[in-house]
């Protein structure tokens, strides 16, 4: 009889041990050995601690159940009250309405931009003569300012270095690689990925892969670009209640339109440019915001001193080469500054990180052959501080100065 029970015994011991922490399991076989010695422990006990662990084991798995599926609705909602950056395909209905020549009226400018530049690519019916990559410094540059160019401004929101490659990507991929290519060449474009301090690049990396193994260069690795801060995004409680109380308040709603101005939403126009509301316009970009943003700054990037990845500068030049040998006119800029800022940081390690940023797109200019217009210092471009809504963001009276120089440029390569 003691063999029977001992064998019982054992076998609820070793389920325990598999459900339980090991420290616990290793304290009761002992135990439930010597009381089967000398024939004390009733087969009850043990049932009932078996009964006990296989309720914690339901008990766990329904609360994982519960969270799973908490993680999911704040998921799904988070793509449906804020579809412009989170949504599947949230930035198809933009791309639409770009595709039959309207406008699209969105809440802010906080969106996937590019997921909407491949949107728009794969609706457009012929290739622009000028496609023009660079970050939000170009978000106001309409095609009015290139005087009848056919122009498309695929300018992306805080863009990277992996950004260039992965638009070329898009461009090459959907057939419109244009003649003429304008890229622009910011202060922070060749930052490490570990040294950056916002996330909206991380839905660009797909597109970026796909172009190094065109270009057959070393990619960076999928654990260091996964998207994590964007999932984090999507499961955040918090930007659910942001979004779902935005979408219920609002007497608006993002759609197709054409205005050219509304009151109170921004517009992204079909040529890829942007077009702020009269609020923001009157209310907003006040003079004293604009001081307040270009200090903010200089606080900011001084003790924050510019880096250049070297992997970055290596797949330029492999798309640089690439390029020039699809036969594209490449223009390289650097954005210039607003004065406010840019007296400021002059003679500060900033300021030299800038410098080599520069000599860094000189010298791609100089190696490849490609002419280079503007520049980040605001005086030699002839922008002032009233042409900016803050550190950086200039307006198209600014740009304008910007583009004649290139429309120069390109006047002077089509009469030689």
């Amino acid at each position: 009889m003691s063999l029977s029970l001992d064998s019982g015994a054992n076998d609820a011991d070793e389920l325990v041990r598999a459900l339980r922490f090991a420290s616990t399991a290793a304290k009761q076989l002992p135990a439930a050995k010597a009381l089967d010695v000398v024939g004390a422990a009733p087969f009850g006990t043990q049932a009932q601690k078996l009964k006990k662990a296989v309720g914690q084991i339901f008990y766990g798995l329904a609360f994982g159940a519960a969270f799973v599926a908490s993680m999911a609705g704040i998921y799904y909602g988070n793509q449906v009250y804020g579809p412009e950056m989170y949504g599947q395909n949230g930035m198809a209905p933009a791309a639409e309405a770009h595709a039959a020549n309207k406008n699209y009226a969105v809440f802010d400018l906080n969106l996937n931009v590019r997921a909407l530049r491949e949107e728009q690519l794969k609706r457009m019916t012929k290739t622009p003569e000028l496609i023009i990559l660079g970050a939000s410094q170009w978000q106001e540059g309409h095609k009015e300012l290139l005087k009848g160019m056919d122009v498309y401004n695929a300018h992306i929101h805080r863009d990277y270095w992996e950004d260039p490659l992965g638009m070329v990507e898009l461009l090459v991929r959907y057939n419109k690689l244009p003649k003429k290519l304008i890229i622009a060449i910011r202060d922070k474009q060749f930052t490490p990925v570990d040294a950056r301090k916002d996330w909206l690049w991380e839905p660009g990396i797909p597109a970026y892969r796909a172009m190094t193994q065109r270009l057959g260069i070393e990619t960076e690795s999928y654990w260091k670009t996964a998207p994590y801060h964007r999932l984090q995004a999507l499961i955040s409680l918090p930007m659910l209640f942001e979004n779902f109380t935005r979408w219920y308040n609002a007497a608006e709603h993002p759609g197709p339109t054409t205005a050219t101005q509304l009151e109170n939403m921004d517009l992204i126009m079909p040529d890829g440019s942007i077009e702020w509301s009269k609020f923001k316009r009157n209310n907003v970009f006040t003079p004293q915001r604009t001081a307040n943003e270009v200090d903010a700054l200089v606080k900011a990037n001084l003790s924050s001193p510019l880096l250049i990845d070297p992997q970055g500068v290596a797949a330029y030049e492999a798309l640089f080469t690439f390029l020039k040998k699809q036969g594209v006119q490449v223009y390289l800029t650097n954005p210039p500054y607003n004065p406010a800022f840019y007296d400021r940081i002059v003679g500060t390690s900033y300021a030299e990180g800038v410098g080599r940023v520069e000599a860094l797109t000189q010298k791609f200019s100089t190696e490849y052959g490609f002419p280079i217009f503007g520049n980040f210092n605001p005086h030699k471009v002839g922008c002032t501080s009233d042409m900016y809504i803050d550190a950086e963001h200039s307006s198209p009276q600014c740009l304008q100065k910007v583009f004649d120089q290139f429309l120069a440029l390109d006047g002077v390569r089509k009469s030689s």
